[in-house]
């Protein structure tokens, strides 16, 4: 067999499923498939008298042929051939009375997919090389024992041989040894409860107490060892995947809040395949689920006013030839029940590797509601719109990223790196949890007072769908509560953050009463009261990246407690502590030089939340030209220290050259240029940030040098 081209017999009687196996085996990378057709026992013999196959993929019944005879007649070739059995979901007893002439692995329809059978391929070869040089050992020692030993230390998975019925010992390979070196035997008996003595094939994940490898996957199957009957026990390290994992499911709920508070349609184009998708939430803004709108062009078309035709054709147009590399349009288009939406569209163009085009993602937001026609939204509205959409473009790159990490869970290297952008833009978008809450934050203006209870009260009575089937909810308070500093929306955020928090938690095999204290704990004898709002449960407590995102919503702090079964969440409001120097930056010009998109859409969302107009650059050549056009109007610049092209350090000099008391914000995520702290002392009108950073930290640095100047 060669590792690059395989000849494989695929004896299917279903045209459809035969073409789907094939098709699937062809987006491997690894193995060139050759492969050979027959629709059913007595074409398979057939071609199996002409063809060498290395491996067969089969039905694993037929009609009134007995499973075993199946497999055996594929093992009747000269090579041995890996066999491959497809089942039905009723068919699950065939493994059990298959005995030693079982198929090397089994798959069912229902789970078939080409990951699954090309990993089921790949495993297949392994256990029949392994089992080969069992043989090679058990026909006498010499230099066939030391190759297959070699073989098998060479290997990425801990490996134990041991006897049946008595469990004993007889061989591991070296990665048992630095994996388990004080505790094989402890080892073996956690193994044991698995069945791996009594069973003819094991193949599941468990959880290990080792911390070197605390997820894996174990694989058993019977051998036979110098007349003795034993177990070859494989033990695969999983924990990365397991990570990836874990990383996806936080970054999903993360995204979900974050679209259920929004209210955002998301949708992409794949320009390569030329394939439309529409979110569930992108359909249900015009009345319609799942597959009640197709995923087309036509369908979006039929549905649009005839009036915007035209101006949405010339937009989308110019960003196919490349001339735009974003899109904002405002177009009507016709809902289920009759009558026109509003609809708000933005969309951001993403290249492949190579520069071409490979992606639309975009969004949709109903706005019939605000009035466009009138052509200003007001403050309130036109800023959530922005704050909106950059939060959702980070969503949608977030799940973009974690999709892939998906598809790669079987190369560490490619889970590695995964795994770190996906943290990179983890942290991002929980900093970014304040920003969708801008518009609330506005220390420098007059925030109306909010009753915390009547809130509560409100809000909670139109979420009760969050909250698990069995579980109830109930509000209880002592007196009135006005909260200042703090917005309504920053309030409702902070509140539906921590019923899904709780919600996640809450134990959902029995009835369960979510208790909700409202009231106000004295800070020390000579400070005032602060409001708080305390969620007693049955459950698990709350974890860190939950918390941490809560605690991420300005002038609010948390805390989670549990005794036994019962937790406790608790969101103390703090006073909203005015700053007698805050920023007056209105209508004053910023520049932003930053080349990571991200955290871009993040700091001029911000910048603008604080009142200035923001000039953005996307490296260093770009912002050493912007600011050499319009020098003398700006009042503050923002520099990425690592940037192409030109980097921070060549800006910040630029900058200097001609405006040295321009207050100037040097920001990086790399922790070396920390050492910029020590330009600090150099530089009275400049200070650091370290990326990412939240509202509250840029506005602190920007009073900070507000104050430097006027010294």
């Amino acid at each position: 067999m060669s590792t690059s081209s395989i000849a494989c017999l695929v004896v299917e009687s279903d045209s459809d499923r035969a073409e789907q196996i094939i098709e699937f085996l062809k987006t491997s990378e690894r193995f060139d498939f050759l492969c050979h057709l027959a629709s059913n026992l007595f074409e398979a013999n057939r071609k199996l008298v002409d063809v060498r196959a290395d491996i067969v993929i089969s039905k694993g019944v037929f009609p009134d042929i007995e499973h075993l005879d199946v497999v055996t007649r594929y093992r009747k070739n000269e090579y041995d051939s890996v066999v491959l059995c497809l089942l039905e979901d009723e068919e699950k007893s065939v493994i059990l009375d298959s005995a030693q002439e079982a198929a090397d692995d089994y798959i069912f329809y229902k789970d078939l997919t080409a990951e699954r059978l090309l990993e089921a391929v790949e495993h297949g070869f392994e256990r029949r090389v392994l089992l080969n040089e069992l043989k090679t050992v058990q026909a006498g020692p010499g230099e066939g024992k030391a190759v297959y030993r070699g073989l098998l230390h060479c290997l990425d998975a801990a490996l134990f041989l041991v006897s049946r019925p008595d469990g004993e010992l007889l061989f591991n390979n070296k990665v048992a040894d630095a994996w388990f070196p004080e505790s094989k035997e402890s080892t073996l008996k956690e193994l044991f409860e698995y069945g791996v003595l009594e069973s003819e094939l094991i193949e599941l994940e468990i959880l290990t107490e080792n911390a070197v490898v605390p997820n894996a996957e174990l694989r058993s199957v019977i051998v036979e060892w110098k007349g003795r009957e034993c177990s070859l026990v494989t033990l695969r390290n999983i924990s990365k995947r397991k990570r990836a994992e874990e990383a996806y499911k936080a970054s999903q709920r993360r995204l979900d809040l974050a679209l259920k508070a929004s209210n955002i349609g998301l949708w992409s184009w794949d320009l390569r395949k030329n394939q439309l998708h529409f979110s569930e939430r992108w359909k249900g803004q015009l009345g319609y689920s799942g597959s009640e709108f197709s995923n087309s062009l036509s369908a979006f078309r039929s549905k649009l006013h005839a009036d915007d035709h035209l101006e949405v054709e010339e937009v989308f147009g110019q960003a196919l030839r490349g001339e735009i590399s974003e899109i904002e349009l405002k177009y009507r288009m016709r809902h289920k029940e009759g009558g026109f939406r509003w609809i708000l569209c933005r969309a951001e163009i993403f290249p492949d590797d190579s520069g071409k085009l490979s992606t639309l993602l975009g969004s949709h937001i109903d706005i019939t509601d605000r009035n466009p026609t009138s052509g200003k939204l007001g403050l309130e509205a036109s800023l959530s719109e922005k704050l909106s959409i950059r939060m959702e473009r980070i969503a949608a790159e977030l799940e973009k990223n974690a999709s892939e990490i998906r598809s790669n869970f079987r190369g560490d290297s490619a889970i590695v790196e995964r795994i770190q952008e996906l943290e990179r833009l983890s942290r991002s978008f929980s900093c970014l949890n304040e920003v969708l809450q801008l518009d609330a934050s506005r220390s420098d203006h007059v925030i109306e007072a909010i009753d915390l209870v009547e809130e509560t009260n409100e809000l909670y009575n139109s979420q009760r769908s969050l909250l698990p089937a069995k579980a109830s909810l109930q509000v209880e308070a002592t007196g009135e509560i006005r909260l200042h500093g703090l917005s309504r929306r920053g309030l409702r955020f902070a509140l539906t953050e921590a019923l899904i928090c709780v919600a996640d938690k809450v134990s959902a095999d029995m009835k369960n009463r979510i208790q909700v204290s409202i009231g106000r704990r004295k800070r020390s004898e000579d400070l005032d009261s602060l409001p708080f709002a305390r969620f007693v449960y049955q459950g698990e407590k709350i974890g860190k990246a939950e918390m941490l995102a809560l605690s991420k919503t300005l002038h609010i702090s948390v805390t989670c407690e549990g005794e036994s079964s019962l937790s406790a969440l608790e969101i103390v409001f703090e006073s909203d502590e005015r700053s007698p120097t805050a920023t007056q930056a209105s209508s004053q010009l910023a520049l932003l030089a930053e080349d990571e998109g991200v955290l871009r859409l993040a700091i001029r969302t911000m910048l603008e939340s604080l009142g200035f107009e923001v000039v953005v650059a996307k490296d260093g050549a770009e912002a050493v030209n912007a600011f050499a056009r319009r020098k003398s109007e700006f009042a503050l610049a923002l520099v990425d220290l690592q940037m192409p092209e030109i980097d921070g350090y060549g800006v910040v000099a630029s900058i200097r050259a001609t405006r040295e008391d321009l207050p100037v914000i040097r920001m990086s995520g790399d922790s070396a240029d920390e050492r910029s702290e020590l330009l600090d002392r150099l530089d009275e009108h400049s200070c650091f940030l370290s990326k990412p950073f939240g509202i509250s930290e840029l506005k602190k640095a920007i009073e900070d040098l507000s104050l430097r100047v006027r010294a």
